[in-house]
């Protein structure tokens, strides 16, 4: 069976799919829409695609190469203008991402839903036809978009909960850090039942005097709190804080008590006085986004608006 390829059409069809395309990457990376860029960026890619088709003069391999390599490129650096190759690399990537995607949920829209029934009873069975592909990249486009807002959405959630943090060991030395709240985290001084955040050792260790630092020295390579030093040295900010986690036996933390913590997001400041910060041995968190998790319960009380 032999097909009849309309040029115009087919262009038609390839910029309405590369304006879909090129707008939820600007949506993720949250680029400034410009429409007559959008127009600009998907007519070339249009353009470029339509000529490779008519003038075949190149094997399969490279037309795949060039569509998906410059082509790509090209329409991100007209549609978006980025400043920088990191710039650009990150919109490239996204807008490949977004291709590969969305041309996923359109062939299970097509292939695995009753969609793709409904459509070829309306515009009849012969091949994809051009109402078809309009219906399937809108369709395809909404859940896309569906998709991105709902992970855009959790991300904020996250952000909400993140403070830059300024903590106090003393009232002249401090250090600075990225806090997560943990609402998982109940852990409590044992002698004064005070909520526990935890802090990794390694961010810790400078923000704290030559006594403090050896009894942590040893606590990270040994495992184990020396009571002796911090008797002999009479270090009174020194705890022990019991814990117990899923899967693993009973343990210990060393503690310490730091004269205050300060956190600031894009709304307000908290200011906490003689906090209580358990020590942990390993990151907190794998790629150490974080250096301290913070208890839900500081977050109650007297905050201050930023301006």
């Amino acid at each position: 069976m032999n097909y009849v390829m309309y040029l115009d059409v087919l262009f038609l069809i390839n910029m309405g799919m590369n304006l879909v395309i090129l707008w939820l990457t600007g949506y993720l990376c949250r680029q400034r829409i410009v429409w007559w860029r959008y127009l600009v960026g998907a007519g070339m890619g249009s353009i470029v695609l339509v000529t490779v088709i008519w003038l075949p003069v190149f094997p399969p391999w490279q037309v795949y190469i060039g569509i998906y390599g410059g082509i790509g490129a090209g329409m991100c650096w007209l549609t978006f203008r980025p400043k920088t190759i990191r710039g650009t690399l990150k919109c490239y990537g996204c807008l490949l991402t977004v291709t590969f995607l969305l041309g996923g949920i359109m062939n299970w829209l097509y292939f695995s839903t009753p969609v793709g029934e409904w459509l070829n009873r309306v515009f009849g069975s012969e091949g994809l036809q051009f109402g078809e592909i309009v219906v399937l990249v809108l369709v395809g486009g909404t859940l896309f978009l569906l998709l991105a807002t709902g992970a855009r959405k959790l991300q904020q959630e996250q952000l909400r909960d993140c403070f830059q943090v300024s903590l106090y060991f003393d009232d002249e030395t401090n250090l600075y850090g990225v806090g997560l709240v943990d609402t998982g985290n109940f852990l409590r001084e044992p002698v004064t039942g005070q909520p526990v955040m935890v802090a990794e050792a390694e961010w810790i260790q400078p923000l704290l005097p030559p006594p403090y630092q050896k009894v942590l020295n040893t606590y990270m390579t040994e495992g184990r709190i020396d009571y002796d030093s911090i008797m002999n040295e009479n270090l009174t900010k020194c705890r022990w804080i019991p814990y117990q986690s899923v899967g693993e036996a009973r343990g210990e933390l060393l503690g310490l008590q730091c004269r205050k913590i300060i956190l600031r997001n894009d709304k307000y400041c908290l200011v906490r006085e003689a906090v209580m910060i358990g020590i942990s041995r390993t990151p907190i968190m794998g790629n150490r986004q974080y250096q301290i998790l913070l208890q839900s319960e500081i977050l109650e009380g007297e905050k201050i608006c930023c301006r």
